[in-house]
């Protein structure tokens, strides 16, 4: 998977700090115990799991493909002072030392896999890291979002940058995102893409199906545009 964020990392937080977290941290809490150990994939700079540790829950870890954003991620974690462990790895090959209760994996980044067998690697590998019962909490975006993403554009004007931000369908199930940003007379450009996968693409028999959520609520209607699923190890 080539999708890590590279210079694009140093401005991330700055460009999604709208996204509301509590959401994200109300909807999985049903599903967690205050001692648990709590892996996220795909974690960003770590934000969610510093909310995580801000509720109590101190036995978490996450990690990332991009360098750049685990750096970030540890820098955080120091001003914060806690503790989380944070490690530059492959969702679709990593493994822990220790099994999990519970690992996450959100903001679509499973979009980032790009076929059934990408998605196969990162279900093998989280079968192989969790305990027996252990939660595997994950999003995706639905075609109502492949939609909406058909012909976006994202611009603003930061402090201290701008940021243009394209999204554009490419093909049936593949949206590739422009990102150009403009600091001090400097130009940073760079591409990601993301791919459409159909719910039937991730079953998986090893787990039990337990939630299937639409925009956080309590069914999936056809107008939500990110799912979330909850699945129980068996």
């Amino acid at each position: 998977m080539k999708n890590a964020y590279k210079k694009f990392a140093y401005y991330y937080d700055e460009v999604i700090q709208e996204t509301n977290y509590d959401l994200w941290v109300e909807f999985v809490e049903p599903y967690l115990k205050k001692d648990d150990k709590i892996l996220d994939l795909a974690c960003g700079t770590g934000t969610f799991l510093t909310m995580l540790c801000l509720n109590g829950y101190k036995n978490v870890s996450g990690l990332d493909l991009s360098d750049e954003i685990i750096e970030i991620a540890n820098e955080k974690r120091k001003i914060n002072r806690f503790n989380i462990d944070f490690y530059v790895e492959d969702m679709m090959s990593f493994k822990v030392a220790e099994k999990q209760d519970v690992i996450t994996c959100f903001f679509d980044s499973v979009n980032f896999l790009k076929d059934k067998n990408e998605i196969k690697k990162l279900f093998n590998a989280v079968y192989n890291a969790l305990k027996p019962n252990g939660y595997f909490i994950f999003d995706i975006f639905s075609k109502e979002m492949l939609k909406e993403y058909t012909d976006n554009k994202y611009e603003k004007d930061f402090e201290t940058f701008k940021i243009n931000w394209v999204t554009k369908k490419i093909n049936s199930t593949t949206l590739k995102h422009e990102i150009e940003i403009n600091e001090d007379g400097e130009s940073i450009n760079e591409s990601y893409y993301e791919y459409y996968h159909p719910l039937n693409e991730l079953m998986d028999s090893r787990f039990n199906l337990e939630k299937l959520s639409g925009d956080f609520n309590d069914d999936l209607e056809d107008e939500d545009e990110r799912i979330i699923i909850v699945y129980r190890k068996k």
